[in-house]
């Protein structure tokens, strides 16, 4: 539980550390026509509604440029999305005792590959502007989240539903990005 509580405290301050420090490079202005950029953006995801609540959860989201709302579900949302599936993990094995089941096993290697390797990637990929990285590592989320679900159903349903949800809502905002 204290390597949780580490992780988590590590990826807060991560993602402070991340808002203070976007290149003016990503300060470019996008103001759609049809209402405020957090609405734009979030009607071109495939669950707006999760999109609009994970910004409305952010302090600070209702000031950012698309770049800046693309950073937020990438180094806060998909992350604490994919940590707090780690944490309903932790329950799971204090259950399970000394022999958890391979399907257990298989859905924490998922979760902390998705936190120790694919978004780190993505985040390397986001601060020289290639949008297309972290878009494929959200992709890449959705499907580990998929699979989990299918070798250990029904014990992580709800965690792996939301890490799809915004982890393809995170795909969706990259691929905005890139495609303008």
């Amino acid at each position: 539980m204290k390597t949780i509580n580490s992780i988590t405290l590590i990826l807060s301050l991560q993602t402070l550390l991340f808002i203070i420090s976007i290149p003016s490079s990503h300060a470019r202005t996008f103001h759609p026509k049809d209402g405020t950029l957090i609405t734009f953006t979030c009607s071109h995801t495939p669950y707006p509604t999760l999109c609009l609540q994970s910004f409305g959860s952010f302090l600070g989201s209702d000031r950012s440029d698309m770049w800046g709302l693309a950073g937020i579900m990438l180094h806060h949302i998909l992350a604490d999305t994919t940590d707090k599936a780690l944490d309903k993990t932790d329950l799971l094995l204090d259950e399970s005792g000394d022999r958890p089941g391979q399907g257990l096993v298989s859905c924490i290697n998922k979760y902390f590959r998705i936190l120790d390797t694919d978004i780190p990637r993505a985040k390397e990929a986001f601060y020289i502007e290639d949008p297309k990285v972290p878009e494929d590592v959200a992709n890449t989320a959705v499907k580990e989240a998929s699979t989990c679900e299918t070798g250990y159903p029904g014990y992580l349903t709800q965690e792996n539903i939301k890490l799809q949800h915004v982890a393809a809502n995170t795909a969706a905002i990259f691929k905005l990005l890139h495609s303008r």
